[in-house]
């Protein structure tokens, strides 16, 4: 039996494999998913309208270009910012990087000698989404039937669909000691298996939490919109932060 986890179609096409770590964040065959849960309409969708915008926006473009982790179609990464555009040289600690217009004259003579990058996600609603498909997955991955209970509609809605019914937030950690040491050492295989981990937890009755660590980073999103967020003065930042979808 063929059944998707998001839209529910059974009739739907599945022709195609899903991996639920992205492949461009590193997702290889170890992250696919059961063949038959994801049809081939909602895999369109997420990969064009939710999944590119989540991978192009920060936190995940700072991994993959600093990390020099290559795109689906093995190109090197890269990212845009109001100063210039860098892009991954795929070797440890190396990147390139083409200064704005208004920049390459103090670039080329030395006035300026250090880029910023905004660390501040321009669209985490589309993050949010992209934690909740993900999280929906590995609760399909564990359990093909009880991932079409009702209680994860309103996940699979808002993932799917963008509607909302309650609130979504999610939480982010960086450890930027460790983030320093992957940039410009790079990762080796065990640091990789050690390192990412994608995971559910039940927290209540029937409410869960899904959890993807990358190396430095971790993210945090309830699967159930009626969990509520912590509140901001019991988190310490810039190592914790929560962000609240408007």
């Amino acid at each position: 039996m063929q059944q998707c986890v998001f839209c529910k179609s059974e009739t739907a096409p599945f022709t195609t494999r899903e991996h639920i770590l992205p492949e461009s964040l590193g997702g290889g065959d170890w992250a696919l998913l059961r063949e038959g849960l994801f049809c081939d309409h909602c895999q369109n969708r997420f990969g064009s309208e939710i999944e590119q915008q989540a991978l192009s926006d920060y936190p995940f473009s700072f991994f993959r270009v600093f990390l020099g982790i290559p795109t689906k179609k093995h190109k090197a990464p890269w990212l845009r910012s109001w100063e210039g555009t860098v892009q991954a040289a795929m070797k440890a600690g190396q990147f390139g990087y083409d200064p704005a217009r208004c920049f390459e004259h103090a670039m080329s003579e030395g006035r300026k000698t250090e880029i910023r990058l905004l660390a501040h996600p321009l669209r985490p609603h589309m993050i949010c989404r992209t934690l909740l498909k993900m999280g929906i997955e590995v609760v399909a991955n564990d359990s093909p039937t009880d991932v079409f209970h009702e209680r994860y509609d309103a996940a699979r809605e808002y993932a799917l669909e963008g509607r909302k019914q309650g609130n979504w937030w999610y939480l982010q950690r960086e450890d930027m000691q460790a983030a320093s040491r992957f940039i410009t050492q790079g990762v080796s295989w065990d640091d990789w298996k050690k390192g990412v981990v994608l995971s559910v937890t039940e927290i209540e009755d029937n409410a869960e939490m899904f959890h993807l660590r990358l190396l430095y980073m971790d993210l945090i999103v309830p699967l159930h919109p009626r969990i509520q967020a912590p509140l901001p003065t019991d988190l310490r930042e810039p190592e914790f932060r929560l962000f609240n979808i408007e």
